[in-house]
């Protein structure tokens, strides 16, 4: 009997996967922006791009309790009305939605052909991963202090726009330096990075830092911007004499347990491609939801300290008037810090976002963490980021008083 059940299941897998690909095809480098190849896309990124892979290391995996799990769960919707889970991942394209409470995974749904095996494309989130990836750094002693000028660490800057900058404010997009970030322009400096690094690799990365101009002096202005985090990966890389990938698995994927390896998309082929370092990070969405716990947990796992004590608030909490909550943009509530969003609401609370509908939500009193993944149809879409924090505030409320 056991003969014939294992065939069945393999045809049944192999069916599943070739449904997959009908329902969900996987683009190029070009026409993976198609909508009807972008959710597939989103979970395949290293077979359309060069990726460096971020190893799990040969450890035990830290596993997350699978606690009580909500069923069924409806919410209010900021715009009036109430929308059931299911209906509403459906509806904004939500690949993936992990809840974490008190450590213990208390949902975890998958939606549009993923599962629990899916590498989720970061977008911004890797900004994040970057700015934790330099409190791991200091932590290390192979950083003094985030006022330090980031020239200091990284000398092939000296000549360039972030000459005397300091650390902290290109942790805070306040760098000075003058850059476009309009994904809609093809000459706008991010699409010139992502088209010259990213799809033809016909230039380093790192080389587009040397050709900057300054816009303002350091802290003056919040400019949302790419080149900062390259730069803060350059500066990681640097001071580590690693790969950031390499040191990635090393500060963080190894200590935590991660389930499996991940990757990081690179500007070009072989051993000396750099790491596209603001974006291009996939990972599995339990994975995500670790890198969120240790951030919940003021940067403490199972008992040991992996980030400077008091960095986690001093990396969540806007400290400078051009971050502070509503100055960064008009008509918009959150502020921000070290490359991390704060939220108007609750005590401390705060979140990695990305691009197309990626969360990691973490609200330290309430001991929560959410995590989402998405292919929403914009860039951004206003109306899916409020229903997604009013998700985020009713699971708070409802499970802090169970």
């Amino acid at each position: 009997m056991r003969l014939m059940i294992m065939p069945m299941l393999l045809v049944l897998a192999l069916s599943a996967q070739a449904d997959d690909a009908v329902l969900y095809p996987v683009g190029d480098k070009w026409t993976m922006w198609w909508p009807q190849n972008m959710i597939g896309s989103y979970r395949h990124w290293d077979e359309i791009f060069p990726v460096r892979a971020i190893e799990r290391g040969d450890g035990p995996v830290s596993e997350l309790i699978q606690g009580e799990v909500f069923l069924h769960y409806d919410f209010d919707l900021p715009g009036g009305g109430k929308a059931t889970v299911g209906d509403w991942m459906e509806e904004n394209r939500v690949t993936g939605l992990l809840v974490l409470y008190n450590g213990v995974i208390r949902m975890e749904r998958y939606g549009h052909g993923a599962d629990e095996t899916s590498a989720f494309i970061s977008q911004s989130v890797a900004k994040s991963i970057v700015s934790t990836l330099v409190g791991r750094a200091i932590h290390g002693g192979l950083i003094d202090s985030v006022k330090d000028p980031i020239d200091h660490y990284v000398p092939a800057l000296a000549d360039s726009a972030y000459a005397g900058v300091p650390i902290e404010a290109v942790l805070q997009m306040s760098s000075g330096v003058d850059y476009d970030e309009d994904y809609d322009n093809e000459w706008s400096d991010v699409s010139q990075m992502w088209i010259l690094a990213g799809e033809q690799h016909s230039k380093l990365i790192n080389s587009f830092l040397l050709e900057y101009d300054h816009e303002a002096r350091p802290y003056e202005v919040y400019n949302y911007k790419g080149a900062d985090t390259i730069a803060l990966g350059w500066l990681v890389a640097e001071v580590s004499g690693m790969t950031l990938s390499d040191y990635a698995s090393m500060a963080l994927w190894q200590p935590l347990g991660m389930e499996a390896n991940a990757s990081w998309m690179v500007d070009g082929l072989g051993e000396g491609a750099t790491e596209i370092s603001f974006t291009g990070l996939s990972a599995r969405l339990r994975d995500y939801g670790r890198f969120g716990l240790l951030m919940a947990q003021d940067g403490i796992w199972e008992g040991e300290r992996l980030l400077p004590e008091g960095w986690v608030r001093q990396a969540t909490v806007p400290s400078k008037p051009q971050v502070m909550a509503g100055r960064l943009y008009s008509g918009y509530p959150l502020g921000y810090q070290y490359q991390w969003w704060s939220l108007p609401w609750g005590d401390g609370v705060f979140t990695a976002q990305g691009v197309n509908g990626q969360f990691v939500y973490v609200d330290p009193q309430s001991d929560l963490v959410v995590v989402q993944t998405a292919v929403w149809h914009d860039w951004w879409d206003d109306d899916a980021e409020e229903e997604f924090y009013a998700l985020c505030r009713s699971l708070a409320a409802v499970l802090t008083h169970q």
